[in-house]
């Protein structure tokens, strides 16, 4: 989800012990049996893995970090390369995706081809150090939600805090790039032993794959790139989620759950950004640390962010028309819990995921296509908060530049899959990449959204391109979403929450 920001602001939260050596060498490696347990609480045989990385590459001799890793051994009695998993965010550990009982089933079933490896990111997870900001000295402001300017600045000083607290500790926050990530592959493909890895990579994960196939393609064997994220493309254009708006729109003005109510969803958003843009919502809020009330003050630049990452997210769409059409109204029932959880989610941001996009960067020609286009659509590019500058100088500006915005050319094999209903990632993105790779195919998964690993039908396709299948010109097909009344939003966004 990457879903550049905000999608993974409080997901994180596992913190690693200190680490304990720094007379490692880098691609050392050790494993212990260890009982991964999903989230359904089921118990899987697994061996824990600890690899020791440079932290700043570009110094020699400079202080080494743990990565943590949990290895699926394959069942398969010639085992292909082993299969790593790169999870998205950036920030996103690839143990706690792997406790997602559909998710693990994908692992259960790569099994059967090679081993599967769940990487804990640099600054993520159970890897050392994990990069979990501490909770901040003060509550953040109530109007941060009323304009993107107010919004920059708030996060920029949370950033800022977070980055100086790392830094105390002796860690560099601009050596968290996707370069060093990239290297920390080739590192962990030495210490397995092994001549060659296969790479499964979603969102993000593909940006990190990508690089991976830029610096080392002669030592991999496949990938699968899901929700592609290539070079200079962190920076969404807006005419791309205003153009998957509208296919949801569509959707939504044949669905008789909201065709009445809603039967033009762009009318009611306008009608919906146009009330706030005039009376920024006062939603009441209290504080979780102190208990102490207060007052949020949501403004047009609210329902841009919150539209944006609904479209965006499967899961969360079939509430968009109740939304959409409660905010116009000036009812804010619905806009508040969304927002609410939002705001609270800033007191537990990993810092990671910061210098991770901001290494990426966005050339000249990105930025000024992506202002033109905000200025012409509804939505604006509220999720491009975490490339803004000040932001990134908070982490010491750690751009790779050139390096990781040109263009990529790999025979290596390749398998890119797309949601047709893909906001952040869309079709379009796989296609500009895969010119440079002769030798790929690309899937468009019809009704698909950014998240399309869980669906059965394209797992079947991922299993099949990893045996060595030909899977060039399968389709898959989801089923179209289905939109809640307000009524029915209302009923499921307080519902009890239930355990995963």
């Amino acid at each position: 989800m990457r879903q550049t920001l905000l999608i993974c602001l409080g997901l994180c939260s596992l913190v690693a012990a200190p680490l304990a050596s720094q007379q490692q060498r880098a691609g050392d490696l050790s494993f212990e049996a260890y009982s991964f347990k999903t989230f359904d609480q089921q118990e899987h045989p697994a061996d824990l893995g600890k690899l020791w990385v440079p932290e700043n590459r570009a110094k020699g001799g400079g202080r080494m970090i743990q990565l943590t890793i949990v290895r699926l051994k394959s069942t398969a009695p010639n085992p292909q390369p082993p299969i790593v998993f790169l999870a998205g965010g950036p920030g996103v550990p690839g143990t706690i995706m792997g406790r997602v009982p559909v998710y693990f089933a994908l692992f259960e079933r790569l099994r059967g081809i090679a081993d599967v490896i769940l990487l804990d990111q640099r600054g993520t997870g159970l890897s050392s150090p994990n990069l979990q900001c501490p909770p901040p000295s003060a509550a953040a402001p109530p109007d941060l939600w009323e304009t993107r300017a107010k919004a920059v600045h708030a996060l920029g000083e949370l950033v800022r805090a977070c980055a100086d607290h790392w830094r105390a500790q002796g860690v560099e926050p601009g050596a968290y790039n996707t370069a060093a990530s990239a290297e920390d592959l080739e590192d962990l493909r030495r210490g397995l032993g092994v001549e060659r890895l296969s790479l499964l990579g979603h969102s993000y994960g593909t940006t990190l794959a990508l690089a991976a196939v830029r610096r080392h393609g002669d030592r991999l064997h496949r990938v699968v790139l899901a929700a592609v994220q290539g070079p200079d493309q962190g920076l969404k254009l807006p005419f791309t989620a205003e153009f998957g708006l509208r296919k949801l729109a569509l959707l939504a003005a044949e669905d008789p759950a909201v065709q009445h109510e809603v039967p033009d969803l762009i009318v009611s958003l306008k009608q919906a950004l146009a009330r706030l843009e005039g009376q920024p919502a006062a939603i009441p809020f209290t504080e979780p640390a102190t208990g102490k009330a207060g007052i949020l003050r949501a403004g047009k630049f609210a329902l841009q962010l919150l539209v944006d990452l609904q479209i965006k997210d499967g899961r969360k769409v079939p509430l968009l028309p109740a939304l959409v059409w409660t905010a116009g109204r000036g009812d804010y029932s619905l806009l508040a819990p969304l927002l609410t959880g939002l705001h609270t989610s800033l007191r537990n941001p990993s810092l990671m995921q910061f210098p991770m996009t901001c290494s990426d960067g966005a050339s000249a020609w990105r930025r000024a296509e992506a202002a033109e286009q905000a200025a012409q659509t509804l939505l604006g590019n509220p999720t491009d908060l975490a490339l803004d500058p000040e932001l990134c100088a908070a982490v010491a500006n750690p751009s790779l530049g050139l390096e990781s915005r040109s263009p990529i050319w790999s025979p290596v094999t390749a398998l890119f899959l797309s949601g047709s209903l893909d906001s952040g990632t869309p079709p379009s993105n796989a296609e500009e990449v895969r010119w440079g790779f002769p030798h790929s195919m690309h899937i468009i998964v019809e009704n698909g959204f950014h998240e399309t690993l869980p669906a059965r039908e394209v797992q079947d396709v991922v299993v099949d391109f990893f045996s060595g299948q030909d899977v060039l010109g399968r389709r898959v097909a989801l089923e179209p979403p289905r939109f809640l009344s307000p009524e029915q939003a209302r009923a499921q966004i307080f519902a009890p929450s239930r355990p995963r």
